[in-house]
């Protein structure tokens, strides 16, 4: 092989190896903006949350998730942003009313855990139930919890028993 090919050839290689490894990159950084960070199940736009836990930020699916986290990693939880239930819209955390307990779950599984003998076994325990979701406006929260069921709440309410 001459020369000036062997230089094309490796520079191909080259340019396929950055698209790779750029495409690798860029898929990562978009999977941390969908998947939670904890339980690792898509994060619904109406219930996403930015929360940090022991200097770690990330986004997570629904205040109960990052909640859940804090309790078992017996470390403080702050709540950096939510998202309103109603519109999507970012909001303070401090300035938005909860609706924690609800019968709705967004952060569904898509198939029951299986036990020893292969079988499905109901779930005893799934860190983002009972449903807690954000609102901007008190009477879209107490709209959705006479719909759903749940208990209207401040930011103070949701965090007690957490670790401070």
């Amino acid at each position: 092989m001459s020369k000036p090919a062997s230089v094309m050839s490796m520079s191909v290689f080259a340019v396929i190896v950055a698209l790779l490894a750029g495409g690798y990159w860029y898929a990562g950084r978009q999977s941390a903006n969908t998947i939670c960070g904890f339980c690792r199940r898509p994060i619904q736009a109406r219930a996403r949350v930015v929360a940090e836990i022991g200097g770690q930020r990330k986004q997570v699916c629904c205040a109960r998730c990052a909640i859940t986290e804090a309790i078992q990693q017996k470390k403080p939880v702050r709540l950096i942003s939510v998202s309103d239930w109603s519109s999507g819209k970012t909001l303070a955390p401090d300035q938005a009313l909860y609706v924690e307990g609800s019968r709705r779950v967004l952060c569904d599984h898509d198939m029951p855990p299986m036990g020893e003998t292969k079988h499905p076994e109901q779930m005893a325990f799934d860190r983002c139930s009972p449903g807690a979701y954000a609102f901007a406006k008190k009477e879209d929260a107490e709209d959705f919890a006479r719909a759903n069921g749940g208990v209207v709440r401040r930011l103070n309410e949701m965090l007690a028993g957490v670790p401070q």
